[in-house]
């Protein structure tokens, strides 16, 4: 347990030296099921059936000398707030054999920490694989998803993974994707594509505004948590910068809410997809966040971002933003 209001600075000299995944739901989504879901559009409507009978497929019997069946893949593919981590997680809940859950990012990092032949050996034999956010950032990544994806399938397994972007455009503004096309379409072939449309859940009639310094500090004085954890804008990308956006989480894990003062217009792309990513596990973890600027949030990021491959991931960011300056105690 730490004090009741500490410096993010402090508490990230905290980090462990190391870190990996838990292999299970965040807890925003911990307990999540199929029930909960409710459809905006159609096509949730049907994402929700067709990922419940994917899961709930028995694989064809066999004679005890052929092969095991080549593994499926099912893909959700859609904007940011349409609910299709919602149905990965509940698809992980509902399903009752080994089964593992984690970001595409954590799967990268785990295959890098440990190596290919361990990564294989240790995760390589699951009957479930939940893998939300997949996105192919560059070539190295490529190549070490698509072994062990390959492995995954000729063992039968199964996966499930959501993303922004359709299988077919995986690469496209990021890396040369033309020079890894056959590899991208080996990964695509495998997944049937499930596009779920519709509007944003969390979108409201209004977008956040962030908290005056006098708010701010009223709110640090006299909101209950215990654990709260305070900041300014520049002190938050010193950390961001320091540390590999896999310990995030660890650092996250160990507050309630995070207060940061002064927001400013994000000006350096890799400065901005670190924080989107903070903000991704910051809202996985369900840590409260308040934040005090004298920009409006539309502005948080150079507006040439919109424009690029990564724009999906701005709107997402500004759109969790959004629900979590407004969710209290």
């Amino acid at each position: 347990m730490i004090p009741c209001t500490v410096s993010l600075r402090w508490l990230s000299e905290l980090t462990p030296a190391s870190s990996l995944p838990e292999f299970t739901p965040p807890p925003r989504f911990g307990k999540t099921h199929f029930s909960d879901y409710r459809p905006q559009h159609p096509s949730q409507e049907l994402a929700l059936i067709n990922t419940r009978d994917f899961i709930e497929a028995k694989p064809p019997l066999r004679w005890f000398w052929q092969k095991k069946s080549v593994g499926k893949g099912l893909y959700l593919d859609g904007s940011f707030g349409v609910g299709k981590t919602h149905l990965l997680a509940s698809a992980f809940d509902a399903f009752e054999n080994n089964k593992i859950y984690l970001s595409f990012a954590e799967l990268v990092y785990v295959i890098g920490a440990w190596g290919k032949a361990k990564a294989l050996e240790t995760l390589g034999n699951y009957a479930l694989y939940c893998l939300d956010e997949f996105e192919l950032d560059d070539p190295g990544n490529t190549l070490i998803v698509k072994t062990f994806l390959s492995h995954v399938f000729m063992q039968g397994g199964k996966v499930i993974t959501t993303s922004n972007t359709p299988p077919a455009a995986q690469g496209q503004g990021r890396f040369n994707a033309n020079d890894f096309k056959r590899e991208i379409q080996s990964i695509a072939e495998r997944f049937e594509i499930l596009t779920l449309e519709g509007p944003d859940f969390r979108k409201r009639d209004h977008q956040a505004h962030f908290f005056t310094q006098d708010e701010l500090k009223q709110r640090l004085q006299q909101e209950s948590f215990k654990r709260k954890v305070k900041t300014d804008w520049k002190s938050l990308f010193d950390v961001l910068q320091t540390y590999h956006p896999i310990y995030y989480a660890d650092i996250l894990k160990q507050m309630d809410v995070l207060y940061i003062e002064q927001a400013q217009v994000i000006l350096n792309q890799n400065n901005a997809l670190r924080f989107v990513h903070f903000i991704d596990k910051l809202y996985d973890l369900k840590v409260y966040l308040r934040i005090s600027g004298d920009i409006d949030l539309d502005g948080l990021f150079d507006p040439n971002y919109f424009n690029s491959a990564f724009a999906k991931k701005y709107q997402r960011s500004l759109s969790r933003i959004t629900e979590l300056l407004e969710e209290s105690i």
